[in-house]
């Protein structure tokens, strides 16, 4: 067999050569992305060396009745091992974090994300010690182990360990030691931390380590039975029960908040793991497809060389080498998509994975993997089309039984049905981002809001009167944090009938601005008084805490559970969290001090107010940098994760969309050179090109028809489900499902009709001279 025989055929069948390798190379950058990111995501922290008797310990939540929250009070880990036998070791960790960075004194504003741990962090977890002193290199309240990264950035090429980093955070200013620099893991990890510092005695994060063998189940039993001596979050005679959650497992539970946590919902992963398949399943069909229309074009070449003594193994041997060097090809052309694809796949899923992450011999081992599918497949495809279309009696007698035996539309309606599908999902979750984007949620989206350093604080007035005084801000509110997602809460108990109940409130607080600087709406009651004095130990609540206690007025009454605090007023609900939750009762305290500032601007003046803004703070603060950003934009920061899902999806359609409709020209380019001779005759004997189109269109027509009954229902229950999710939603139109059909029909009959169009135009004698 010679390979420049092999080469010249796939030359001279240039067009489904290509559209084998578009199709392939798409297909599997794709699903190696996907592959690769999905074990990335299963084998978080697979890499600690004791992974399987890591557990993190959880509580009772006892501001969320029902709920549970991954907490553990000072002492109790320290108990635990003291005297709960089969627990061998703990390690505690939080957030921490500093305003300021100061090395070599230069100044540094880039928030590397700090935590403060255990002294055994690094024996207890397997992170990369490159200075390999786990045991002591945070044995003091001043040791600072920080990242590789960030040694090179502070130091450059000098030793870093023994230097002086300055952390200043609110106002205290601390001088740090480095006693080690860390490497950070290029497998994932729930913890996201840049710097380690030595914890103290606080509440915190935990883990515990389990001696071998020991069911966690029986030591959930052990802290129930002592939770009365362990430990716990609030004191009484009730306190919380601890229980443990596996390491790995504990990556998935997405109630974990700290900033330095991260996290995934395991939908994530099988919503990626449908859409990798339905994507390679599209470029495969159109392999296999085009693989069948190759033999039909070789079928008389392959019954000469069957008549000149070649066997059936010869030619599914020399059939298979000819269109694995495509594979290859493809695969080669698909590593380096992939590549290039890498940072805009890494946004879309909120993932991080790197070139050294993918030449890991496990990850190679999955990009091998698929390449030898599809040549299995390859082999067995051209086993099946060779041996079964290949005998010399049916090749004598019925050359039609053998091509309509090559036809498997099968492949073209599930590349239809996956674009419908997908089609839905984008318009619906485009629909439902856009509700969300331009839902009001009761605040005022043009707020500015910016944060005054802690040792600034006392300035707060000063910049508010400063900012009052321009001519392009309306209005300034001071409070001690955002009104989007920083919200604290309350776990108070009050009396109704005879039997105590608790409730949950979120609290915020702010002067007599705060409500017309956020745009809030009073709907009884009376807001807070121009006088301070007079707003003493008052509050307002919003609708749903109203709602809570429907049959009493509670306006000039004391707070349930807080009979000190007056209620005032009530205000409209306004969104302070996602809008996958509905509204929750809240209440507004008043108070004139704190740290951060709300500034709402006159009308179509923004900018204006922005640059007031910037000057005042460089007249103020100058040593530390400005950072405002609006209320919409925080909004939309917080939703982020759902406009990349958006963006995912939106690519995902247009990918399969595009893949089936090449797939669909090849496949009626195939078709109409089938019957070239059949639409000569048909337009000898009358028939017109309008005639000639619906020929050939209308078996594309009912693909695609049967392919819109098969999608409909699977895209409609899984966009039901989704948007169960969220308590505010849009409603699923029929005419979604009804465009996106269409869109499919009409692209389809687009891609078909043109090379109908091609051949219906023809003159027919040139199809019909050699006959």
């Amino acid at each position: 067999m010679q390979l420049n025989q092999i080469f010249r055929s796939i030359f001279r069948d240039r067009l489904n050569t290509l559209v084998i390798i578009i199709s392939l190379a798409v297909g599997i950058a794709c699903i190696s992305l996907i592959s690769l990111f999905i074990s990335r995501e299963m084998g978080t922290d697979g890499f600690h060396e004791n992974k399987d008797r890591i557990y993190a310990l959880k509580c009772d939540d006892p501001w969320i009745p029902g709920s549970k929250m991954y907490y553990c009070k000072s002492g109790s880990a320290e108990y635990m091992k003291a005297n709960v036998a089969r627990v061998e070791d703990f390690c505690r960790y939080n957030n921490s974090n500093s305003l300021k960075i100061i090395v070599n004194n230069e100044e540094y504003f880039d928030h590397p994300q700090i935590i403060g741990a255990s002294e055994n962090f690094f024996s207890f977890f397997s992170y990369k010690l490159l200075t390999n002193n786990p045991g002591t290199a945070l044995e003091a309240a001043s040791s600072l182990v920080i990242s590789a990264d960030l040694a090179k950035k502070y130091f450059g090429k000098d030793e870093p360990v023994g230097k002086i980093i300055t952390l200043v955070n609110r106002n205290k200013t601390e001088e740090m030691t480095v006693t080690g620099i860390f490497e950070k893991p290029v497998d994932n990890t729930q913890i996201n931390f840049d710097m380690v510092r030595l914890i103290g005695n606080i509440d915190s994060r935990c883990y515990v380590r389990l001696a071998e063998n020991t069911d966690p189940k029986e030591l959930e039993k052990i802290f129930s039975e002592k939770k009365e001596i362990i430990p716990v979050v609030n004191t009484g005679t009730s306190g919380p029960t601890y229980y443990l959650e596996p390491l790995q497992k504990a990556y998935f539970d997405t109630s974990r908040g700290l900033v330095v946590d991260n996290n995934r919902d395991w939908r994530d992963l099988w919503i990626a793991f449908i859409i990798g398949l339905m994507i390679i399943g599209i470029a495969i069909f159109n392999f296999l497809g085009v693989l069948a229309n190759k033999f039909h074009r070789k079928v008389k070449e392959y019954y000469l060389r069957r008549i000149n003594g070649s066997t059936i193994q010869d030619l599914i041997v020399r059939f298979t080498l000819e269109n694995s060097i495509i594979v290859a090809v493809s695969f080669l052309i698909a590593l380096f998509l992939m590549l290039d694809m890498l940072p805009f796949f890494n946004t879309l899923t909120n993932s991080k994975i790197t070139n050294t992450f993918i030449g890991q011999p496990e990850q190679v081992t999955i990009l091998i993997g698929i390449l030898l599918f599809i040549l299995l497949m390859t082999l067995v495809f051209a086993f099946h089309l060779i041996s079964s279309n290949l005998d010399l009696n049916i090749l004598k007698t019925d050359q039609d039984h053998m091509v309509r035996s090559i036809q498997i539309p099968i492949f073209n309606i599930f590349q239809l049905t996956a674009s419908i599908a997908l089609i839905i999902c984008s318009l619906v979750i485009i629909r439902q981002m856009n509700y969300i984007t331009n839902k009001p949620i009761g605040l005022n989206k043009e707020v500015i809001e910016l944060k005054i350093p802690p040792q600034y604080q006392d300035k707060t007035g000063i910049f508010r009167d400063e900012l009052l005084r321009n001519s392009s801000i309306k209005n300034v509110s001071v409070t001690v944090a955002s009104p989007l997602l920083e919200h604290f809460l309350v776990a108070l108990k009050y009396q109704q009938d005879g039997v105590e109940k608790q409730y949950s409130p979120g609290g915020f607080s702010g002067d007599e601005n705060y409500l017309d600087v956020l745009g809030i709406e009073l709907v009884s009651g009376m807001g807070f008084s121009e006088t301070p004095t007079a707003n003493s130990n008052k509050c307002l609540i919003n609708e749903s805490f109203a709602r809570l206690f429907q049959n009493q007025d509670l306006i000039g009454k004391g707070m349930p559970g807080m009979e000190g605090i007056i209620i005032t007023g009530v205000v409209k609900d306004f969104h302070y969290s996602d809008l996958k939750s509905m509204v929750e009762p809240a209440f507004i305290s008043f108070d004139k001090k704190g740290g951060h500032l709300l500034v709402k601007a006159l009308k179509n003046q923004t900018q204006e107010a922005m640059n007031a803004i910037s000057v005042t703070w460089q007249k103020l603060i100058p040593d530390y940098p400005l950072d405002t950003e609006s209320v919409g934009e925080r909004f939309e920061w917080y939703h982020r994760g759902n406009i990349n899902f958006k963006r995912l999806i939106v690519s995902c359609s247009v990918i399969s969309l595009f893949l089936s409709m090449i797939g669909l020209f090849a496949v009626s380019f195939q078709k109409t050179s089938f019957r070239t001779k059949e639409i000569g005759i048909r337009k000898i004997n009358g028939a017109n090109i309008i005639e000639i189109l619906i020929l050939i269109n209308k078996d594309f027509v009912r693909w695609t028809m049967i392919a819109f009954l098969v999608a409909i229902p699977a895209a409609g229950y899984a966009m039901h489900k989704w948007l169960e999710s969220y308590a505010y939603k849009i409603d699923l139109k029929w005419w979604i499902f009804l465009l996106s059909g269409v869109i499919v029909l009409v692209i389809s009959l687009i891609t078909v009709s043109w090379q109908g169009w091609r051949a219906a135009a023809r003159n027919p004698i040139e199809a019909l001279r050699y006959e």
